[in-house]
């Protein structure tokens, strides 16, 4: 099969001649840490641990575009208070000591009330032709004839209208400017729909991830109530002009505990979540029992890895039970944290080709 073909098929519950071998992209304080433990510098992750293509990404720009210009506001030895390209008013370290891992203080957001909110659709023109490269026809074409799946990425309702007004207030607003959270959500599915409409077509769309984060660790950011009322008929809306134009599966990028958000989204036609965060107290057996037509990304304990190979190896040994009822394609449950050893991620790649074609990683070696 291609690893078109074994991504579609297991997502969809169809035969596979093994599972996908995918993880995401190596963070850079992850790769460095790596580097002084002897990874080769400069080698492609995929080509050093074997692992398939995830994906080839379709480039069209649903985000904010024209970005605001980044600007430093104030700075001293050790931070900086600076505009980003959202722009949000941020304190960080000037420092960056975890690449990949930032642990980020915003201080201020550019959308507050309506006002503010109907200056930054500017920024959302979905007429703006520098939202596809000019050779998107040749582009389309090339990845529809692709053996990898493709995908297009959405930061859609609740990432998006977070990043304008805060987390903070935009929990306050569902609460206390309801007409107003309604307006922006409303007006960010127009949006994806009336971008994408001109050129769907030319596409033969096999993933769309819808970018939310919408979970803690232990229960979601936003009540399925909530979700019901303000989210759920946008989901509606946009899943079904997608798959009304083809798009084969349709899946939620959500850390931590989506937990009840799960039944309004397989309700809203979602096909799957990523990446199952087990330290979030998501249970493969349990999700697999509660929605067994529903797929799921992930679900590696990235603890575990940090660990010792016989926590590896005792992690690995519980895949195949999950394998076995379809759906899920196992990967770290988010990106692999800088104490990881490389000897330890080593190993578990080493047992993943093991079981990928239901084979046995037989008694644990202790090497």
């Amino acid at each position: 099969m291609t690893p078109k073909q074994r991504m579609i098929n297991a997502l969809s519950f169809k035969p596979i001649d093994r599972i996908p071998l995918i993880e995401w992209p190596i963070r850079g304080s992850t790769m460095k840490a790596w580097i002084k433990q002897g990874y080769p510098e400069g080698m492609d992750a995929e080509v050093y641990f074997n692992l398939d293509p995830y994906y080839i990404g379709i480039p069209i720009n649903l985000a904010m575009h024209p970005s605001f210009e980044p600007k430093v506001l104030e700075e001293d030895d050790i931070y900086k208070i600076w505009r980003d390209e959202l722009g949000a008013v941020r304190k960080d370290f000037k420092i960056i000591e975890n690449e990949g891992f930032i642990t980020r203080s915003w201080l201020s957001f550019y959308v507050s009330n309506q006002a503010t909110f109907r200056k930054m659709t500017d920024r959302y023109n979905s007429a703006d032709v520098t939202r596809l490269p000019l050779d998107f026809a040749e582009q389309a074409q090339a990845i529809n004839n692709s053996d990898v799946a493709n995908h297009l990425c959405i930061p859609f309702l609740f990432w998006a209208v977070r990043d304008w007004v805060g987390f903070e207030s935009l929990c306050m607003m569902f609460y206390d400017k309801p007409s107003l959270v309604h307006e922006m959500f409303e007006f960010l599915t127009d949006f994806v729909i009336k971008t994408l409409k001109p050129v769907i077509h030319l596409l033969d769309i096999d993933l769309v991830e819808l970018k939310e984060d919408m979970a803690y660790k232990h229960a979601p950011m936003i009540s399925p109530e909530m979700f019901r009322t303000f989210m759920y008929p946008h989901y509606v809306k946009l899943i079904s002009f997608l798959k009304c134009n083809g798009v084969k599966l349709v899946y939620v990028d959500c850390d931590g505990y989506p937990g009840g958000l799960i039944p309004l989204w397989i309700e809203a036609g979602v096909d799957a979540m990523s990446p199952t965060e087990i330290a979030a107290g998501n249970n493969i057996d349990q999700l697999q029992k509660e929605h067994p037509s529903f797929g799921l990304f992930g679900g590696i304990d990235k603890r575990e890895l940090a660990k010792d190979k016989r926590a590896v190896y005792n992690m690995v040994a519980t895949l195949p039970r999950y394998i076995e009822k379809g759906g899920f394609i196992p990967h770290v449950d988010h990106a692999i944290p800088h104490d990881v050893p490389l000897e330890n991620y080593k190993y578990f790649r080493k047992l993943m080709a093991k079981i990928a074609c239901g084979g046995s990683i037989g008694s644990f070696e202790g090497k």
